[in-house]
């Protein structure tokens, strides 16, 4: 589901594998290993996404 920004824009609610990679600062291998511990993600036709919301949470909880 996306949302409009302030500007009326649409903003998207998840990240693609890459996107994630990045807010995470992390390494292709790491974001995979930490799906492996648990970190959600979904599959949305050939592409990997993960919702903001639920990476911001795995970094409180983790």
């Amino acid at each position: 589901m996306a949302t409009p920004d302030k500007s009326g824009k649409i903003e998207r609610v998840f990240l693609i594998f890459q996107e994630a990679q990045e807010f995470l600062d992390v390494s292709h291998q790491t974001l995979y290993k930490l799906m492996g511990q648990g970190l959600p993600s979904h599959k949305i036709g050939r592409k990997r996404v993960f919702f903001k919301e639920d990476l911001i949470e795995w970094i409180r909880n983790h």
